[in-house]
């Protein structure tokens, strides 16, 4: 595996080079010991090939990693430049809903969050960890319910209006 050390914050990095923030961070491994991110070439070589620009990309800013960092956010936990918190919530949107509930994965992201509590000196408890992981499911569930909603609504409104 090859690395790439970004010398700028990762959103500047991927608008430069012109991959998707999300995909960038599908890619992040590690931080060197000056807080610069390491990410992985192969990685992005892979996504860039499905690349879509960020401005058409509402699909890969949505999910369960998403919805989980919308909880944490409401209590004031928000990412840090040094926590793994972006690239874990870019993951469960890639995983999708169905992935991210087996049981396996909400175990994987609660220890995640368990690390990333002790490592800002937060108290931890898994039980509501465990819930917050659900709901944040749940609530990627609805929002994904209601795109394909208004997806149907706007095919049956186009079908409905008259050509010339």
């Amino acid at each position: 595996m090859s690395r790439l050390v970004a010398d700028e914050d990762l959103a500047a990095f991927a608008s430069h080079h012109g991959y998707t923030f999300s995909h960038v961070m599908l890619c992040l491994v590690s931080h060197t010991d000056d807080g610069l991110p390491v990410l992985d070439e192969d990685c992005l070589r892979r996504v860039v090939s499905n690349a879509v620009p960020e401005k058409q990309s509402n699909e890969l800013r949505c999910g369960p990693g998403t919805e989980l960092s919308t909880l944490l956010k409401r209590f004031g936990i928000s990412p840090t430049p040094t926590c793994q918190c972006r690239a874990k919530a870019a993951e469960m949107d890639a995983w999708g809903c169905d992935e991210c509930s087996k049981p396996e994965r909400i175990e994987e992201v609660v220890g995640v969050m368990r690390e990333e509590a002790k490592a800002r000196g937060l108290p931890f408890l898994d039980l509501p960890a465990r819930l917050l992981v659900k709901r944040a499911i749940s609530n990627a569930r609805k929002a994904e319910a209601r795109r394909v909603a208004e997806t149907k609504q706007a095919e049956a409104a186009a079908e409905d209006t008259p050509r010339v």
